[in-house]
């Protein structure tokens, strides 16, 4: 049999537990549309970093390869090419026999969008990283397009401008392509390197 001590503090926690549930309730009810989670559910994946997503187009079906140029120049051959996340690298050799005179050749790759969202606000510009002797002349970029919706292809055409006297020295230019994706630029490099 319980004692009237043991029964009176049994009651009295049963009494501050009702209070209890009975405010949370209260308050709950009070305040529900203030506790409502407001968002948007996102399937988008979402990148790090400032590489620009790209997936290769071979342009060069015949020799399979990424670019495809408008002029060539006598000694100035095709060395390799390598195509890595956000940087396309262009190899070519100079040879002995090379002769003198001024050529501009266009070198044009291609990518696509490969996300669910566009990029925007396309630019490119061009450097000049190495260049002995001043033998490369000028450099120039283009781009097909400043907008590339999903599964959208760009072009990205690289004007370079030399006058090599000899098969001597590393020449190498740079583009930089920028594009706005998920409210951050974005950054794609397309490097022609020159060696001997």
């Amino acid at each position: 049999m319980m004692s009237n001590v043991v029964k009176n503090k049994l009651f009295i926690v049963t009494i501050i537990i009702l209070i209890y549930i009975l405010t949370i309730s209260v308050g709950y009810a009070f305040f529900k549309d203030s506790l409502v989670i407001s968002g948007v559910a996102s399937t988008v994946d979402y990148y790090e970093g400032t590489k620009l997503p790209t997936q290769a187009v071979i342009r060069d079906t015949y020799y399979n390869r990424y670019y495809t140029a408008d002029n060539t120049k006598s000694f100035v051959d095709f060395e390799s090419e390598s195509w890595e996340g956000d940087t396309y690298k262009l190899y070519f050799v100079k040879k002995i026999g090379i002769t003198m005179g001024e050529k501009t050749i266009n070198y044009t790759v291609t990518f696509t969008n490969p996300t669910t969202t566009s990029f925007s606000n396309g630019t490119v510009s061009t450097e000049i990283v190495k260049n002995p002797f001043s033998r490369i002349k000028g450099t120039s970029a283009t781009l097909s397009k400043t907008t590339v919706a999903p599964g959208e292809s760009v072009d990205v055409t690289f004007s370079v401008k030399f006058d090599f006297l000899s098969e001597l020295y590393e020449h190498e230019v740079k583009a930089t392509v920028t594009y706005m994706y998920q409210n951050k630029p974005r950054y794609f490099y397309f490097i022609i390197n020159y060696s001997h």
